[in-house]
């Protein structure tokens, strides 16, 4: 998706400037005329490499957390004050602290009237499309108080998902360091003494043997250019991704098969959509937005086909029974356009995702313990296997 800058004047003809996201040009007159802008200018905003660059070490620095909190106590402020005094507040709150800067910007461009979500935008790669989308539509709706405890449940929520997957990757990752740093000790310490004695000896090391031991002097010989090479095999496949679209889905595809992966793009469609519809949105306009804040082009396309159905007339439910969504789901859906409770209804699919969510990260250190078991009882039996065949050799040579 590209980013466009606009200007031009609705029906009372008053001034409309602001941006938007969309395929190409075509797509941005047709989504700025279906909101009933004329448009003046249209532009795409070319990004700045560097200015992105600095905002990602920015978010590094502030942690994964930290838009969680600030959308918290910002909802918990705005029950009581301004949004340029609460912004005013939170700033002078986050004295030595990375966050500081963002902050101080928010507040000088909120003061000199700027909407607040045009000025998140200077920080697209911190607060995210979807959050900037979601406070735009609060901001129009009157409802931003509501808007950024709902982001902040939601952001807590992810937050929490990524932290306990990361948790379970904690003892696979220990047992691959312990493994490499025992065959480095293998390779360099125990094994070339069987090489020098059986070249003694005039025999020759069993294939295994010579194979971890040659390879371990290869690795070492050619580190440097070994870790080169990871590192622009990884550049290359990051910018393969981004650039070949085809790549992308493939992947984005394969995502969807993790049932862990697929409920959480459930979680936040029906959380999102909810919220929209409750916010005045039209159906098929908050379904076009929950299709641009998914990052998964499956996804995306799933949801783009959904609406694009939904403007011809279709129901909801009976789209996404054609696209394969859980039972369960399209029976909560059809029950809820049919008695006139879809927002509801809406609600209760995310919580029933958010459970199916919960129960998958509660097994999974369970299971990740019993993959890191079996992974250390493989290395483990390897490298038995090529220190214990030399030994049992040795007789032969004697």
């Amino acid at each position: 998706m590209k980013k466009f800058k606009y200007r031009g004047y609705d029906s009372q003809a008053v001034e409309q400037v602001g941006t938007l996201e969309a395929e190409d040009y075509r797509e941005a007159y047709a989504a700025l005329n279906f909101q009933g802008v004329t448009v003046v200018n249209l532009e795409a905003v070319q990004a700045n490499p560097v200015q992105i660059m600095k905002n990602f070490l920015l978010k590094l620095q502030i942690g994964g957390q930290w838009q969680a909190i600030f959308f918290r106590e910002l909802s918990v402020m705005l029950g009581v004050m301004t949004l340029h005094d609460s912004l005013k507040t939170l700033a002078g709150a986050a004295k030595n602290h990375p966050s500081e800067k963002i902050l101080s910007e928010l507040v000088t461009a909120v003061g000199e009237g700027q909407s607040f979500s045009a000025a998140l935008e200077h920080y697209e790669i911190i607060f995210g499309g979807d959050a900037i989308q979601s406070v735009e539509i609060g901001e129009t709706s009157g409802n931003l108080q509501d808007v950024t405890a709902r982001l902040a449940a939601q952001l807590e929520r992810n937050f929490s998902t990524e932290k306990k997957v990361r948790g379970a990757m904690y003892y696979p990752a220990f047992v691959l360091i312990a493994a490499f740093a025992a065959t480095v000790v293998l390779v360099n310490v125990t094994l070339p003494v069987f090489e020098n004695f059986f070249v003694q000896q005039g025999g020759n090391l069993p294939l295994a043997t010579l194979i971890l031991l040659h390879g371990g002097k290869f690795l070492a010989e050619n580190l440097f250019l070994i870790i080169f090479a990871l590192i622009f095999f990884t550049v290359a496949s990051i910018i393969i991704v981004h650039k070949i679209a085809a790549v992308k889905i493939f992947l984005d595809k394969f995502k969807l098969n993790f049932k862990l992966l697929r409920e959480v793009e459930f979680r936040n469609f029906f959380g999102r959509l909810s919220f929209l519809i409750e916010s005045g949105v039209t159906l098929d306009e908050a379904i076009k937005l929950c299709a641009a804040a998914t990052k998964n082009l499956v996804m995306k396309k799933i949801l783009s086909d959904i609406k694009f159905s939904v403007e011809r007339g279709a129901n909801l439910g009976a789209m996404v029974a054609k696209k394969n969504f859980p039972p369960l789901y399209v029976g909560l859906i059809v029950t809820g356009e049919s008695g006139g409770e879809l927002v509801n209804m809406l609600r209760q699919c995310e919580r029933m995702a958010d459970f199916e969510v919960e129960e998958i990260l509660r097994t999974l250190p369970a299971k990740a313990e019993i993959f890191g078991t079996l992974l250390a009882g493989l290395i483990v039996a390897t490298l038995v296997f090529a220190v214990m065949l030399p030994i049992l050799d040795v007789s032969n040579l004697l």
